[in-house]
This record gives C-alpha cells, structure tokens and sequence, in this order.
C-alpha cells in the first residue's frame, strides 16, 4: 500500500505544475561494480529467454536486444532466445509471460513505465506483483515530431491549433495510459485545455507512429528520441521539442518554446515472481555485469540513452512511487483507454 501523505504530496504537485514528479533518474545503488564482479567470468548461463512484450524495432525490443548482445559480448550468456509479443503498454505480454514462465529462472521480461502507466489505465495495478524486479536500465528523452509540410510545423502553431479546436490535432504515440499519452495529456492539461478532449490513437511502436503521420492519420506523434532519430536525420520527421528540461540533441524543449512541462521514460528488466530470492541475485548479477561491458556503453551513445542503472531495494521503492504517480495522472488528466 502506498503511503497516503506521499500520494497526497504527489497530486498536489501534479496539479500544480503539470509536471509528472519522481521520473528523475536516482543515482545508481551502491555496490553496483561488486555485483558485476560477484559473476566470474566463464560462469556463463549456457541459456537466457528475453521476452518483449512489445512490436519489433521499439524501444522495449531495442533495449532488450542489446542488453542481450552485452551479456553475449561479455561472456555471460551463451544463447539469447527473443520473444516479441506486443499490445495496450505491455499488458497482453504480462498476460501472456506470468503463467507460461511462473518459477523460470533463466528469463527476462522487458519493461518500463509505460506498463506501469497502461496497469494504472486499466485500474490493474497489482499485475506487476506477477513479476521481480530486477534492474532499471535506462532512461529516455521524449520528443514531438511531425510529418513535412503536414500539420502544425512548429511548437507555435502547435499550440495556436490546439486552442482553435483541440480535436483538430491527432496525437499517436505508444500505447493508451503510457508515458506518450501521459505527455500529450499534459501538454494539454498547461494550456489549460481538456485533456479528456484529446484524440490520442495508440499504436505498437515508433515505426507505427511514424506511418500514422506519413498517412494523414495523426498530426504530431510522440516517442522517445531514441526510436525517432533515424526518421529525423533522414528529413522524414520534423522535430518540434523534447520532453526535457533544456534543449537536446540540437531540440529546443517544450519548456523553452512556452509550454511549462517535462517528462522523460525509463525502461527496465523483470523476472517472473516466483523465483528464489538466490535466482534473484544471479539475474541481478548477470544483468549489472552485461551493463558494464564496453559494448552496452556504446548502445547508450549510438541512441542517445541515459544509463540509469538501479536495482534492489531503492528499484522497489522507485517502482512502488511510480505506481502511485501513474495513478494519479491517469485520474487527473482524464486518461482513457
């Protein structure tokens, strides 16, 4: 249960600033180096399952799969088998994933806050007591981008549009309750229009979202960095802001443009729930060892990923306090399905 003077705190916040507090990034748990070393090398698990509960080439699939090449890379894993199995935030994989892999040791379930987020849209937060948390990973600027000469081409107009007739404007994003929605919402919420007005159509990845605004079918999309910076280094998407405080990535943010809010993504691993507290440990290890290998550090560079490694107690409570913020934005900001 959540502490209520927490929660209270947290709504007050929200209210009054439209930011989504606690997605700051904490600092990693201490010992984190002694636990990458606590795994010897040639120790290697001759086997690991990956399940993606989400479409190929987003950003749950991208994290998943280049966790796996790490421990492949540093030894740790000799074969990686992946999963993909997406839709609504994650939900069908959980679904899917908790009876079928219930006491599996040797397996990893990919996921972040936008699960945390679409649990919370469907009032089922206790679906995440189906998993082990295991290890956030990293942590991801969102950004708006829209299609050439097609829809609002500037934050301004953006804005100019949305107060002439909020339904003018189709967003797409991830899925419905997820950290894109949740940012539309509030971009809408500071505005002082109805968030419960927007048109938000989810979709499977940012690939989806990307032909969605290529087809007319949305104005502005909304994903992280990381899975729209092909399309905008080819010309394909024109960037309008990023989600972060100050400017990225040569971007100016929605905060420098005038529009007072923030919001960034994080993305992590689960194991199933009904593992030992010893199998636990062994993932944890396996999975901080994979993070320091010369070759995840270099996927956190090649998509502009933040580190933001934590596990342990301090990722217990960070999950709990998540669960609470998702909550309370899905209520306050009028979020459907």
């Amino acid at each position: 249960m959540l502490n209520r003077r927490a929660l209270l705190s947290t709504l007050s916040a929200v209210t009054a600033t439209g930011l989504i507090p606690e997605l700051a990034i904490a600092a990693p748990a201490s010992g984190a180096t002694a636990g990458a070393q606590a795994v010897p090398r040639g120790a290697m698990l001759p086997k690991l399952d990956i399940y993606i509960p989400a479409g190929a080439g987003g950003g749950w699939d991208q994290t998943g799969r280049a966790l796996g090449s790490a421990m492949q890379a540093g030894s740790l894993a000799r074969d990686i088998a992946y999963e993909n199995k997406g839709g609504k935030g994650g939900t069908i994989g959980l679904a899917d994933f908790a009876p079928r892999y219930a006491k599996s040791p040797n397996v990893l379930f990919v996921s972040g806050f936008v699960m945390v987020g679409a649990l919370a849209l469907n009032q089922t937060p206790e679906s995440i007591k189906q998993l082990t948390p295991i290890a956030r990973l990293t942590n991801d600027t969102m950004v708006l981008c829209v299609a050439p000469g097609k829809g609002p081409q500037s934050v301004a107009d953006l804005v100019a549009s949305l107060k002439r007739d909020v339904g003018s404007i189709s967003f797409t994003g991830g899925s419905a309750g997820g950290v894109d929605h949740m940012l539309a919402a509030m971009i809408l919420r500071v505005l002082g229009l109805d968030a419960g007005a927007m048109k938000y159509l989810p979709t499977a990845s940012g690939k989806e979202a990307q032909d969605m605004l290529a087809s007319g079918q949305a104005q502005v999309a909304i994903s992280g960095y990381s899975e729209f910076k092909a399309g905008i280094q080819d010309k394909a998407l024109v960037p309008l802001a990023v989600s972060s405080r100050k400017a990225l990535f040569g971007i100016a943010s929605l905060r420098e443009q005038g529009v007072d809010t923030e919001l960034s993504n994080w993305r992590g691993v689960f194991a199933p729930a009904g593992i030992t507290t010893a199998q636990k440990d062994s993932l944890r290890k396996l999975v901080i060892a994979a993070t320091e290998t010369p070759l995840w550090r270099q996927t956190l560079m090649d998509n502009n990923w933040l580190g933001a490694l934590l596990y342990g107690k301090e990722l217990d409570s960070f999950i709990e306090g998540q669960q609470g913020v998702a909550t309370i934005v899905a209520a306050l900001l009028k979020l459907k399905k």
